[in-house]
């Protein structure tokens, strides 16, 4: 659902390129742009030092300041050999751990991945992107949506209502999702389940005294937040790069009691940022687990 495409410094090195090609990407339309290499802030405007003029370099430079971290996306790829053209060091990367998609200026490469800047323009397949698509009810459909996402982040919220990990239908999702942060090595990393107050204390602990302490990763902890049952209706995997609400839920429906599928979108800049701070961390919450070591 979400792409992450490597972008050449210097398709982007004057105005005219960095404005047509940046408005293009962000999570809510479903692609991103990699930190290839991780310094590509620094990549771009030395690129245009030699492309653009004065006045444009200055605009690009505040803008790179200012781009949000729903578009470009940090995931510690490393930047390979600087003494090698892009293209190869690209390339390589994309060896060992795939892009959606490669962007560059000039054509150089007959690769199935490379974009040239005046392809993208004709909005071929390999850049076609949603923000909101219909999915099975599926453990791995329910998190894969945000799984670049969950790939570079620190904090993960879960906000659903209803989370009970000690029943298969929340904990496989869940079970995914601390799949993917073993698989990638991620540490220090904090899940939060926002929930309803809507079963008694005592029976909400249960729920996951059951569950989280035999499933966490070294190096991931977990706290539970207990929210009024009238203010807790909608449900979000949320990270501070970005995320996505489900019309339906958290649980998947392998046992068919449910309906099939759900819809799920990716947030808006604005949108994201008003539910990122609706479910703010806490000191005290109700439970909390910390990382194994």
């Amino acid at each position: 659902m979400l792409k992450e495409f490597a972008l050449e410094p210097e398709a982007v090195a004057t105005w005219a390129s960095f404005k047509d090609l940046i408005e293009k990407f962000g999570v809510s339309k479903g692609r991103v742009i990699a930190a290839f290499p991780r310094k590509w802030r620094q990549a771009v405007l030395r690129a245009a030092q030699e492309q653009a003029r004065d006045v444009e370099r200055a605009r690009i430079e505040e803008k790179l300041r200012r781009l949000e971290g729903l578009v470009l996306l940090n995931r510690e790829r490393p930047s390979g050999d600087g003494a090698l053209p892009w293209l190869d060091r690209v390339l390589m990367e994309h060896g060992r751990l795939p892009f959606d998609g490669i962007i560059v200026r000039e054509r150089q490469n007959a690769h199935p991945k490379v974009l040239t800047t005046d392809e993208v323009d004709d909005d071929p397949p390999l850049f076609q992107a949603t923000g909101q698509k219909h999915i099975r009810r599926t453990a791995d459909e329910i998190v894969d949506c945000v799984a670049l996402l969950v790939s570079c982040a620190h904090t993960i919220k879960l906000v659903d209502p209803h989370f009970k990990p000690n029943e298969l239908r929340w904990k496989r999702p869940l079970m995914h999702l601390l799949k993917l942060l073993r698989e990638s090595g991620r540490k220090g990393v904090s899940i939060e389940v926002h929930r309803a107050n809507s079963a008694l204390p005592g029976n909400i602990r249960s729920y996951f005294e059951r569950a989280i302490p035999q499933m966490l990763p070294r190096g991931v902890c977990l706290s539970v937040h207990l929210h009024p049952e009238q203010a807790l209706h909608n449900r979000f995997i949320l990270t501070e790069r970005g995320g996505a609400s489900y019309q339906t839920g958290l649980d998947d429906n392998k046992e068919g009691r449910s309906t099939d599928e759900d819809l799920v979108t990716l947030l808006e800049p604005a949108t994201f940022e008003r539910e990122w701070r609706a479910y703010p961390s806490s000191d005290h919450p109700f439970l909390s687990y910390p990382p194994s070591n």
